[in-house]
């Protein structure tokens, strides 16, 4: 989209999309930028919030070039930086309970005794989706409630 509102196609190509303007996330965020858990500072700051949701439709977040973390279901595809550094701050809001204090590397056990292996789609579902009780991790329901 330019800035005067036409859009512009600079090429077609195929792509991995963030579904910014799904419905349901979209009335999601929208519930919680006007519920009592959200304080701004200003009204300016809760505006610019909801001009930018529902702006927001779909983010390119992959790219076939440069270096980067692949898409671990398409591995042909690198994570573009801006998406990664999406991706990565929901990871990050857990990390301290995946890798404890001084350990991103993951040199250390897990303090909540996880290892990577248990950490199956299904296990994400369930810490980001608010997904069903994975059956195929063995992590116990309590630390996966935690780690919610």
């Amino acid at each position: 989209m330019s800035r005067s509102g036409d859009e512009c196609v600079v090429a077609t190509t195929d792509q991995w999309y963030l579904a910014y303007g799904e419905e349901d996330w979209k009335q999601q965020v929208l519930t919680h930028l006007h519920s009592e858990n959200f304080q701004v500072y200003t009204n300016r700051v809760l505006e610019a919030f909801d001009a930018k949701v529902n702006w927001l439709r779909e983010w390119a977040c992959s790219r076939q070039f440069g270096l980067g973390t692949q898409l671990p279901w398409d591995e042909k595809w690198v994570i573009e930086s801006l998406s990664d550094s999406t991706i990565y701050m929901a990871y990050y809001t857990i990390a301290h309970l995946l890798h404890g204090n001084n350990n991103l590397d993951g040199r250390r056990p897990s303090p909540l005794g996880i290892t990577p292996a248990q950490l199956t789609d299904q296990a994400w579902s369930f810490i980001f989706l608010q997904g069903p009780p994975p059956t195929d991790s063995d992590i116990p329901i309590a630390t996966l409630e935690t780690l919610r």
